[in-house]
């Protein structure tokens, strides 16, 4: 009897060429979307940091720290027109026209306080409730007196009549308000520092000496024209 013929024996199957050729394609093409999506992100976010303007400011005012705040946008070639925000604030600066709230800090509206001799501040005593309750620093205001009738003589004999409101000086800038406080605050009279032109001083100081001081405030559209502190009186 003859023996029964053996079996084969088994082979294994090897992995097919192409399933490595594909794998190894296939990651190196998510590598390269990776590589080439954070490039275009890099590409695309070219914002930084600016200084922006928390309010509106009138001419002549004096930056200080709460007038700014930084923010991030994307200027498109005008890097150099305004204020980085890289540095320190700008505080101390002179605002040389008016800016709006949260407008861009541009380098050209920006004065030294060495460099700008225009203006001088005089500090006026204002009654209480005879300037704008919520007056503060960087707001525009028009000046009239009330003359009184116990002012001086020779002045009121030039045709200033007693008792009759006159505009002094328009368009002022206001650098600061002391508030007065305490218990008999009411009847106490408020410094207001204002900014105005050399030659408008004297008039300014005279009509202190006159009788009664009022500040009018100017609307806010026309404060962020850019209109001239101490605008002389025609």
């Amino acid at each position: 009897m003859s023996d029964p013929p053996g079996s084969p024996s088994a082979s294994r199957l090897g992995s097919p060429s192409w399933l490595d050729t594909r794998l190894v394609l296939g990651v190196l093409l998510v590598l390269g979307s990776v590589l080439v999506g954070a490039r275009v992100l890099s590409s695309a976010d070219r914002s930084q940091q600016v200084w922006v303007t928390t309010r509106d400011l009138a001419p002549g005012t004096v930056l200080a720290a709460d007038d700014l705040r930084q923010a991030r946008v994307r200027l498109f070639g005008a890097t150099r027109r305004y204020a980085g925000a890289d540095g320190p604030k700008p505080t101390g600066y002179v605002v040389r026209r008016g800016l709006g709230s949260a407008e861009l800090l541009p380098l050209s509206a920006l004065g030294r306080p060495e460099q700008d001799v225009a203006f001088r501040d005089v500090t006026v005593p204002v009654p209480a409730g005879h300037l704008p309750p919520e007056l503060r620093h960087g707001d525009q205001v028009d000046v009239y007196v009330t003359p009184s009738d116990k002012g001086p003589r020779a002045v009121v004999g030039k045709g200033l009549d007693p008792l009759v409101p006159r505009l002094v000086l328009a368009a002022v800038t206001v650098q600061r308000v002391v508030r007065a406080g305490g218990l008999g605050a009411s009847g106490q009279d408020q410094p207001v520092q204002l900014s105005v032109r050399p030659e408008d001083v004297l008039p300014l100081v005279s009509a202190m000496a006159l009788g009664q001081i009022d500040l009018v405030e100017v609307p806010r559209a026309q404060q962020a024209e850019g209109l001239s502190p101490s605008a002389p009186v025609r």
